[in-house]
This record gives structure tokens, C-alpha cells and sequence, in this order.
């Protein structure tokens, strides 16, 4: 056997001693004059890859990686190292189905499991994810970096094993991480837990690291527990903390007007805009607030002056649109929701209150017809869960003498919202005019119901408004 001269590396021993030590600049360069003579070599491959690795240059480690993968098909480290790469690069999809092929073969290996439970969690499969997560054992249930996506995974599904030794665990730490606290006392808030997401809120308080962002949460926790008053107090002592932030104001605003004082939370937002006089979201909010105390003359110069203050935001142009509307200018509401939608592609509601304004004028044939069912079509695109939508396009359906598609869409309606009135009634007078009657009697008996449930104060401007995220930060 060949053994080296006393005092002598060969190049590969070199190479992988800088790359041991986290020094890949130097172990790069021998490494790939290496694989020039050596092409075939796959665990070269894979120490080039973790080389590229190491100084973050991804595309070039996914490329040695995958070389390393073709030359030896069983390379389950360098697959591993793929998968990885392919992670942080966001191909997901490409990164899952590497471990889910090192899963077959090392089936005990926590490393692909946590990955696979990440997976899941980005698609709400949250059961899924659980299951990968138990897998992959202390690599996810003590991994500070991945105790998020573990603890939803565990509180989706209702199990509060995790979830209680993780709330243990930063409420008896000295001096517990802040901002680990703050996300999972917001996942515990999302979940319904709100005396888990108190408590850890005032952990945080006790060791002198709140936030007016830690004292909006408390308060909405406080809130959800049926305690008004130390949410009260919450939402004003995030205020005082930082008193130029919009944030502050809405929340109390908004929280004063679920408690049906929007008399208070008109002053609230006053306060707030002699403070920040540009701000469009407490505009915006303000215009809400008129509209709920029926002073749409009020409502409409607050989002226009919202909407002039942040051009690009269409939330207030789908206010003006809806009120618009609700005064009978339906031409008006047309070109503000087409206006709106223009202006977010994305949102379901513009592409919906745009048919309906078309609808309002009484033009269900023609071009107006055809952009009113392109953009119904857009809008359950965007949001399949709407009843709204598919509740509409039954009208247009129904208008060009397509009874049965419209019973489709009125049906697909009922099954997202039993209570959208709308398809109720339709359906119910649908069904009379086939000799459904038992049918239609039971849908008619149901609208009545919602209809003597629903608030008769509230407009429709307040109704759909109600779907709008209020505190969004402009």
C-alpha cells in the first residue's frame, strides 16, 4: 500500500480539513481541481456541495449535490444535503420529494421528517404534520428555530401535550426569549387559547421586554376571556408606549366599537389622526366608523381622503364603491370597483362587488353581462370559499335562462354559507316554479329566519365591510 512521505497530505486530506473547520474559500479550489480529474467520484461531489454550501451559494451546491445523487443513487447524505438545498431555495415541492425518497431508506432519520412536518404545516395539513414531527423526535420539539410551525401543527389539531410543555417551559425561564414568547402566544391566540396566550404575554411584561405589540395581544387576549376592562387597560397602555404608531389607535377603536361605542372610538381615532394626520388606514377606519353610525356623508369624505392619501390601496375605493352603490349610482360603483380591482388583481372582493354593480343596473345581457360572469369567475379563482360569488353567478345564470346552471351555483352556495340569504330565497322560488315544494318550503321557512336574525341597522356597506382588515398598516 501506497503511504504518504512523513510531513505530506494528500490533496483531499487538505481539502477537507479547511472544510471541517468552516473554511470552504480554501477547501474549494483543491476540492474542484480534484473533481476535474476525478468527474466520477461522488462523495467529491457531495464535499464540493457542502463547499458551495458553506459560503451560501446555493445554486452551485444543488448542482454538485444532484451530481453526487446521479453517480450513486444510495448517496442518502448527499439526497439529504438536496433536500435541504432545495429548501432554502423555495422549491418545496422539489425538496419534499427528495427526503420523501430517504424516508424509504432510512426510515429512522429525524432529519427528513422535520422537513417533511414543515411541508405539511405550509398547507395546513396539519395532522400530517404532527405525525412527521413526533418522527423526527428532539430535532423539531427543541429547535428553537422550528417552534412555531411545531407548536400550530400541535394546536391545529388539538392536542396540547407540546403546546403545555412549551408554555411551561417559557413562563418558568428567568429570562425567557421575547420574541419566541410573543409567536406562541399569538399561535395560542389564533387556536382560542386565551388564557395561554395572557399568560405569556405578561410573562414577557414581567422581564421588562414588552412591546406595545406584546400589550395589543394581552389585550385581545383579555378581551376574548370576557374581561373588558384589563383589556381596556392593555389597549391603552399600548398606546402610551408608542403613541405614533396607527396600530394603537385602530385596535382600541375597533375594540370600542365591537363593545357598540363607536361614539368612543370616533374620539379614539381622532386622537390618533391629530398625531398622524396622513394616516390612510385610521382615515379608512374612521369612514367604518361613520358608516356605522349612518353618516355617510361623513363615511364617504374619510375613504376618499383615505384613498387620496394612499392611491395604491383599494380598500377605500371598495368603501366608495359599496356606498355609491347603496345610494342608487350604481354607474358610479361600476367604474370605482373596476377602478379597485385594477388596482389589486388579487382581491376576490373587488372582482365581486364589480358584478354586482353591474347587476344593479339592470344590465344582465350584452358586454356587461360577459364582464360581470369574467369576473365572478375571477373572484371564486381567487376565493373558492366565497358564497357571495357563486350565489351571484347564479343570478346571472338564472337572467340568461340557464335554470340549471344556476341551481348549481346556488347550491355551491348553500354548502359554503347555509345562511346566505340570496340563495335561499332563489333557490326556494327555483324549486316552487319544478314542483319542489317540500324543498322550496324548507328554504323559504330557513331565509325567514336568517332575515328576522340579521341586525336590520346594518347596511350593506357595514356588512361587507366587515370582511375588510382593518388595521391594515398604511
Amino acid at each position: 500500500m501506497l503511504v504518504p512521505a512523513v510531513g505530506q497530505e494528500s490533496p483531499a486530506a487538505r481539502a477537507r480539513a479547511p472544510l471541517k473547520q468552516g473554511k470552504a474559500e480554501s477547501a474549494l479550489p483543491i476540492l474542484l481541481k480534484l473533481h476535474r480529474a476525478a468527474p466520477s467520484d461522488a462523495n467529491l461531489c457531495q464535499q464540493i456541495g457542502i463547499a458551495y454550501t458553506q459560503l451560501n451559494d446555493l445554486a452551485h451546491a444543488e448542482e454538485f449535490y444532484r451530481e453526487a445523487v446521479r453517480l450513486n443513487p444510495q448517496f442518502d447524505a448527499a439526497r439529504k444535503n438536496l433536500g435541504t438545498v432545495l429548501w432554502f431555495l423555495n422549491r418545496r415541492d422539489d425538496s419534499e420529494r427528495e427526503f420523501l425518497v430517504v424516508t424509504k431508506s432510512l426510515p429512522a432519520d429525524p432529519v427528513p421528517h422535520l422537513y417533511l412536518g414543515l411541508a405539511a404545516v405550509g398547507r395546513h395539513e396539519f395532522a400530517h404534520a404532527k405525525s412527521e414531527f413526533e418522527r423526527a423526535g428532539t430535532l423539531a420539539s427543541a429547535n428553537p428555530e422550528v417552534i412555531q410551525p411545531v407548536l400550530e401543527a400541535y394546536l391545529a389539531t388539538r392536542d396540547l401535550s407540546f403546546p403545555t410543555e412549551v408554555l411551561e417551559q417559557l413562563t418558568r425561564a428567568e429570562n425567557p426569549d421575547s420574541e419566541i414568547s410573543f409567536r406562541a402566544a399569538a399561535l395560542f391566540q389564533r387556536y382560542g387559547y386565551y388564557e395561554q396566550a395572557a399568560t405569556l404575554c405578561n410573562k414577557i411584561i414581567s422581564v421588562s421586554k414588552e412591546s406595545a405589540e406584546t400589550w395589543r395581544l394581552l389585550a385581545e387576549a383579555y378581551d376574548r376571556q370576557q374581561k373588558p376592562e384589563r383589556a381596556y387597560s392593555a389597549y391603552s397602555r399600548a398606546i402610551e408606549m408608542d403613541p405614533n404608531s396607527a396600530a394603537g389607535y385602530l385596535a382600541l377603536a375597533e375594540f370600542a366599537s365591537a363593545h357598540a361605542n363607536n361614539s368612543y372610538a370616533l374620539q379614539v381615532v381622532a386622537r390618533g389622526l391629530k398625531l398622524l394626520p396622513r394616516s390612510a388606514s385610521l382615515r379608512f377606519e374612521q369612514g367604518i366608523l361613520f358608516s356605522l353610525v349612518g353618516d355617510r356623508t361623513k363615511a364617504q369624505s374619510s375613504f376618499s381622503e383615505a384613498s387620496r392619501l394612499e392611491p395604491e390601496w383599494n380598500l377605500p375605493g371598495l368603501a366608495l364603491g359599496v356606498s355609491a352603490l347603496e345610494s342608487g349610482n350604481a354607474a358610479q360603483a361600476v367604474a370605482l370597483f373596476d377602478k379597485a380591482r385594477t388596482i389589486d388583481p388579487h382581491d376576490a372582493r373587488a372582482s365581486y362587488l364589480y358584478a354586482l354593480a353591474i347587476s344593479k343596473e339592470g344590465a344582465d345581457g350584452g358586454t356587461n353581462r360577459a364582464s360581470a360572469l369574467a369576473a365572478l369567475h375571477r373572484a371564486i379563482q381567487l376565493d373558492a370559499r366565497d358564497a357571495a360569488s357563486h350565489s351571484l353567478l347564479g343570478h346571472f345564470e338564472l337572467a340568461a335562462g340557464n335554470a340549471p346552471a344556476a341551481e348549481r351555483e346556488w347550491e355551491a352556495a348553500l354548502k359554503l354559507d347555509p345562511r346566505n340569504t340570496t340563495a335561499l330565497y332563489q333557490l326556494s322560488l327555483l324549486y316552487r316554479k319544478e314542483g319542489r315544494t317540500g324543498r322550496a318550503k324548507q328554504l323559504l321557512e330557513k331565509f325567514r329566519q336568517v332575515k328576522t336574525e340579521q341586525r336590520s341597522e346594518e347596511t350593506q356597506l357595514v356588512e361587507i365591510l366587515k370582511v375588510v382588515p382593518r388595521s391594515a398598516a398604511y
